[in-house]
């Protein structure tokens, strides 16, 4: 089947569009090609029937970055079993003369499941492992993220520990039959000035079969909602998504998306 996307955001007075369209033919799997207006373009492949519970994707990039075109290009492979799963995703940037690779894994029986991954950077050059800055050895044990997920009859609860001491703690949980509750607890990393504690906790509520509520409210101040509705004739699914920051006002603010799905792929 085919499929055709567009998503409209005004962000700070500068507005975002993108147009991505996507074909399925089964069994060879998935083509998908991505343009926006800052005219970056995504190309990808995936397919999953080359072998049981493998699944990949092969992406090819043009990004920009402050004016600068970079080109790279992604395989991200998993590998599903029974009672665990791993994966590897690879990045090859044509410009930075680097593969970035992070690879992680997870195993569980039933309720519980714990995982882990490891990101590395490994130079086109010389293949020499790149080392991080400000660290003395290229495989430092602080670059493992370290995670552990609980199932319980009407809630899941799960802890995310990343380098730099950077954390995450989380649940979500059925508090009605049409609704959802969620909530987050994050700690960031030693030294990242960009990012803050908070706390964050999200709400999603079916009004019907077609038509879904979804708010998210920040300690930071900030509130998004997103109200999506399917259209069964054409085959089409519309979203527009708003945002509010408390600490500027209770006036209707940046960032305001909408977006558009048309067809069943």
């Amino acid at each position: 089947g085919i499929k055709i996307e567009s998503y409209t955001r005004q962000k700070e007075g500068k507005f975002f569009s993108k147009l991505s369209a996507e074909y399925t033919k089964k069994p060879w799997g998935t083509a998908n090609l991505e343009v926006n207006n800052k005219t970056e373009v995504s190309i990808s492949l995936k397919n999953s029937s080359l072998y049981k519970g493998l699944k990949n994707k092969l992406t090819g990039k043009l990004k920009d970055k402050k004016g600068k075109k970079i080109r790279e290009v992604v395989l991200d492979s998993t590998f599903a079993g029974a009672s665990f799963a791993t994966n590897a995703k690879m990045t090859y940037g044509l410009d930075s003369e680097t593969i970035k690779g992070e690879f992680s894994a997870t195993a569980g029986e039933e309720n519980l499941t714990v995982g882990g991954s490891y990101p590395l950077t490994v130079s086109t050059k010389t293949f020499d492992i790149v080392k991080g800055k400000g660290q003395d050895s290229a495989l430092p044990f602080d670059n493992l993220s370290l995670g552990v997920e609980l199932k319980l009859s009407d809630i899941t609860c799960s802890l995310l520990t990343k380098p730099k001491s950077e954390l995450e703690v989380g649940f979500v949980g059925d508090v009605a039959s049409k609704t959802k509750l969620g909530g987050k607890f994050y700690v960031p990393g030693e030294g990242d000035k960009d990012k803050v504690s908070m706390i964050q906790l999200g709400v999603n509520h079916k009004l019907d079969s077609d038509t879904t509520l979804y708010g998210v409210f920040e300690s930071t101040g900030s509130v998004k909602g997103t109200f999506a509705k399917k259209f069964a004739d054409p085959k089409l699914t519309a979203s527009f998504t708003f945002g509010m920051d408390l600490t500027k006002g209770p006036d209707l603010v940046k960032p305001m998306g909408i977006s558009i799905a048309l067809g069943d792929a």
